[in-house]
């Protein structure tokens, strides 16, 4: 994430032990490395959800392209019975007509 060496390293702690002092400087850093664990949870969590979006999205433009299978709508369960497409018949009233002549 960030390139720091040593030095820099070095160089932080020896300003921070003469600014905040040697008695407060050991909370001071278990303190920052609390924030620290929890900005890195946070991000984590934020690139986990940006990569299931960003994977359904991939798999609904897959479905989408295949055509005549499924639809997006016939998997998340928005309009299950196929209410919308009254015009059409399914092949098997086509066959339960044809026996019933």
């Amino acid at each position: 994430m960030f390139d720091i060496g040593a030095t820099e390293l070095l160089l932080v702690a020896i300003i921070g032990l003469v600014v905040v002092g040697p008695e407060r400087l050991p909370r001071l850093a278990r303190t920052v490395g609390l924030w620290v664990k929890k900005l890195r949870g946070q991000v984590s969590s934020i690139q986990r959800d940006i990569n299931r979006e960003l994977e359904l999205e991939d798999l609904k433009r897959q479905l989408e392209a295949r055509g005549g299978g499924l639809k997006m709508e016939d998997i998340t369960g928005e309009d299950p019975l196929g209410l919308s497409q009254t015009s059409t018949t399914t092949q098997a009233e086509k066959n339960e007509r044809s026996k019933s002549e």
